[in-house]
């Protein structure tokens, strides 16, 4: 009974925190539109440099906003469905090709290399082919965005035994061992300011975890101050005939 209270109550609280936390990033996007939009219709009379300068910030909140809300419904679906999902057999390089021709115009925009090995033969798993691969397009994105100019970012996908095994590497500074218990959570930053620059939810890595144990996997973290990050999505393999 005592066991059971306590649980109720962390579960309330984690509850609460939840709340809390979306309340939080919500409101600074829709302050900030507020803000910008106000100034604009309380002085017409502001250059047009100025008022395209400020409708380009609105934009920018805006895209932040509709990626909050769309990564909100996304952890939302998975938590609700993990268990009732209707997974079927697909090869894993399908949404790992989709991930990376999404993401190529990002790469280029910084200049970084993409180093992408994918093997020539099938990788079967049981998935939802959709999902996996927003989860892929997560830590790609993230890759991204963390790494310098001129970087490089890694995807590979291979067969390890009776598993698939997909790895996102990275050239970003890395993650303090102290921040890497908590990577995976809801919300949770090791730069919080430098997650905003980059236009970070803070749900990205929450939905990562999600999706692995959706399918039966694992998602860990091997990172190293200074010299970057590897994400490794770790999937049961399935038999098919279909080659």
């Amino acid at each position: 009974m005592i066991d059971d209270v306590t649980q109720l109550r962390r579960l309330e609280t984690m509850r609460q925190d939840f709340v809390a936390n979306v309340s939080h990033e919500l409101k600074t996007p829709v302050t900030a539109i507020r803000g910008f939009v106000e100034t604009l219709i309380d002085d017409p009379s502001l250059p047009s440099a100025t008022r395209r300068r400020f409708l380009e910030k609105v934009q920018v909140q805006s895209e932040r906003l509709s990626n909050l809300v769309t990564d909100l419904l996304s952890l939302s679906r998975l938590e609700a469905e993990t268990g009732a999902l209707e997974l079927e057999p697909i090869d894993a390089r399908d949404p790992a090709l989709a991930s990376l021709r999404a993401l190529r115009g990002s790469a280029e925009a910084k200049h970084l290399a993409i180093r992408a090995e994918l093997p020539e033969i099938p990788v079967w798993i049981m998935a939802d082919e959709e999902i996996l691969r927003q989860a892929i397009t997560n830590l790609l994105d993230n890759a991204i965005k963390y790494t310098p100019e001129h970087g490089c970012v890694g995807l590979r996908l291979a067969a390890k035994g009776d598993h698939a095994l997909i790895e996102v590497e990275d050239d970003g500074p890395g993650i303090d061992l102290r921040h890497q218990g908590r990577i995976f959570e809801r919300f949770y930053r090791v730069d919080k300011a430098r997650s905003r620059e980059v236009g970070g939810t803070g749900l990205g890595l929450a939905i990562v975890k999600h999706v692995a144990r959706a399918f039966g996997g694992t998602v860990t973290l091997d990172s190293t101050p200074g010299r970057g990050s590897i994400f490794r999505i770790l999937l049961p393999r399935t038999h098919t005939n279909q080659w």
